[in-house]
């Protein structure tokens, strides 16, 4: 299996859903006013159960500190002039 490909696959269904979500959070707030948005359904029910926006916010800088953090170079880094070899 080629997981580079499956990978550029993947990243381009995460951007789709997020694109999605955007698209019916805009027709939502258009036909049923704000109380309609994702917004105004998660602030109610972060103060209903305040542990949820806790967990969120730890969960999005776990999967932000792994996606971005400093790794070894490869040759997709190097050949993109990222990190350079020393010797």
């Amino acid at each position: 299996m080629n997981y580079k490909k499956l990978t550029q696959k993947v990243m381009l269904a995460i951007v789709g859903a997020v694109v999605a979500v955007l698209i019916y959070d805009a027709y939502a707030i258009s036909q049923g006013g704000t109380e309609a948005s994702i917004s105004s359904q998660i602030i109610v029910l972060s103060y209903k159960q305040p542990l949820v926006p806790c967990l969120i916010g730890w969960f999005i800088g776990l999967l932000m500190g792994h996606l971005f953090w400093r790794m070894k170079p490869n040759k997709d880094t190097i050949s993109n002039g990222i990190d350079k070899i020393q010797r």
